[in-house]
Order: C-alpha cells, then structure tokens, then sequence
C-alpha cells in the first residue's frame, strides 16, 4: 500500500475506534454494570486486533504512521 493511502486508511481506522469509544459510552448510560463489562470486553479484543492489523500491515511499511518517535 503506498503511504497516501495507508495514511487515509489510518485516519478511518482512528475514526472507528472513536465511534466504538462513544458508543461505550452511551452503553454506560444505559446499560446494566456486566452488560457494559462485556461490552467493553468486546470492543477492547476489536481494537486489540485492529491495532495488531496496522503492526502488520501498515507501520511495518510506514513506520512513520504509528505515531511513535525514534
């Protein structure tokens, strides 16, 4: 994948992961405490992946990407 779009690739990836924070917290309005606990389960393996993902498939090219500095 080439840098430019690796880079749009990251900048939805980062959105996702926004959406998925927010809508943990409106299940915590809402939701009972071991719904949430699930719920949060959930979504942390989702992102865990996600983030394994971009090791593998996007910062190993572009290291730049990955926000870390030498």
């Amino acid at each position: 994948m080439d840098a430019q779009s690796a880079t749009r690739f990251k900048q939805h990836i980062e959105r996702v992961i926004e959406e998925f924070s927010l809508a943990l917290t409106l299940a915590k309005e809402a939701s009972p405490a071991d719904e949430l606990l699930r719920l949060r389960t959930s979504v942390g393996d989702i992102i865990a992946r996600i983030d394994t993902m971009l090791q593998d498939n996007i910062y190993k090219d572009h290291p730049g990407l990955d926000g870390m500095k030498d």
